[in-house]
């Protein structure tokens, strides 16, 4: 079993958002989706431990599903968008 790692997860919301939750397939998506720290920055975060690999995610902002624009990459889903991806090495 591969060694977990602590990732920083980090998300600026477009409009003055009340929460934010970090959603994906090592959540559960939204079922276990990570509620979000806001920091005084104005930035929301979440440090998750995860193995290495391939992960996909998004933001849930006062409801609305969004992509991480510093995301590593976009990779379509079968709801028709795109997930965020993150590689954990």
């Amino acid at each position: 079993m591969a060694r977990k790692k602590k990732v920083a997860f980090k998300f600026t919301a477009p409009t003055a958002a009340q929460e934010v939750k970090l959603a994906g397939n090592f959540t559960g998506w939204e079922q276990g989706a990570i509620v979000m720290k806001h920091a005084r920055s104005g930035e929301w975060k979440a440090d998750v431990s995860l193995e290495p690999g391939e992960y996909q995610y998004k933001f849930i902002a006062d409801g609305s599903w969004l992509n991480d624009p510093a995301a590593e990459q976009q990779i379509g889903n079968d709801q028709g968008t795109t997930n965020s991806v993150r590689f954990v090495r």
